[in-house]
């Protein structure tokens, strides 16, 4: 193994294929996404340079505006939940469930992370359906006496996004839950037994000894939310459609919407590469913030 590891051409034929596919599936088109963004048009049909129009055009745009603010707010409310409550699930994994159930309760935290996205919005329109009868959060309310309550919440402008929200945060705290438990279960019990002696109780524990070795589990989940938050498309465009007007309309939505509904590869290009700066800026910052904590 050694030896073929020391051969170049060996190295070479393994690499190859793959660089090969990246290069043509990923890096072409996205330098072609980059070039698009100075034409406005469709390509082939009516494709005329405009410069830096398009990118003017954004700050003016109130419609891509909105857009933008709809997908810091999901960032904020989904990233965020994401990390914490995984986070959470995990110490329950680690420390609240015995080795007999544990892998039991793994897959349960696990399963909807499984689930196709499609059929998880499916899922979720169902529970906040109203009409032609209830769903089922809207029986509950009316069984337990609230139904001034029930409304039509993927309807209604003021709780679509959250609604959007909640059924995400459902769908993916399973998928950081189990990266943050692979990284708790290598912290050393020995270090949580001697803190325990000393006198540290559970929280104390976790935030000086848990956390702290498990921090590059930690920025990894952070950088992994920010991407997931930032492209997401799936679970508001199959539960809404980005509506009801653009209440649930993501930077992923509008640029479809721009793209392949308008048809303005040009602009839509550019609200592409926007959503790939913010990924880069953010994960950017976490990356800054984490070499300055640890010097």
């Amino acid at each position: 193994m050694d030896r073929v590891l020391r051969n170049k051409k060996a190295i070479a034929f393994f690499v190859l294929p793959g660089l090969l596919a990246y290069t043509i599936f990923v890096f072409y088109p996205m330098i072609e996404s980059v070039w698009f963004t100075f034409f406005e048009g469709t390509p082939h049909v009516k494709f005329e340079f405009v410069g830096l129009r398009n990118y003017a055009k954004l700050f003016t745009d109130k419609n891509f505006i909105n857009s933008f603010k709809v997908t810091m707010q999901y960032l904020l409310v989904t990233g965020t939940g994401w990390i914490l409550l995984g986070f959470f699930a995990a110490l329950l994994l680690r420390y609240g469930t015995t080795k007999r159930f544990v892998n039991t309760a793994r897959t349960i935290v696990y399963l909807p992370v499984v689930i196709p996205g499609v059929a998880a919005a499916a899922l979720w329109a169902k529970i906040y359906e109203i009409s032609p009868q209830y769903g089922l959060l809207n029986s509950i309310l009316a069984a337990i006496g609230l139904e001034s309550k029930v409304m039509p919440w993927i309807g209604h402008s003021s709780t679509a996004m959250w609604a959007v929200c909640a059924a995400e945060l459902w769908k993916g705290i399973g998928y950081y839950a189990i990266i943050f438990y692979a990284g708790l279960i290598d912290v050393p019990s020995e270090l949580e037994e001697a803190a325990r002696i000393d006198g540290a109780n559970a929280l104390q524990v976790i935030r000086h000894i848990v956390i702290p070795i498990i921090r590059p589990v930690i920025i990894m989940c952070i950088v992994l939310a920010i991407m997931h938050s930032l492209r997401v498309y799936d679970m508001p465009k199959i539960l809404t459609k980005g509506g009801p007007g653009y209440a649930t309309t993501t930077l992923s939505i509008y640029m479809y919407k721009v793209a392949f509904k308008q048809w303005k590869y040009g602009y839509g290009s550019t609200v592409a590469i926007v959503a790939l700066l913010l990924t880069l800026v953010f994960t950017s910052i976490v990356n800054l913030f984490d070499k300055k904590e640890a010097n």
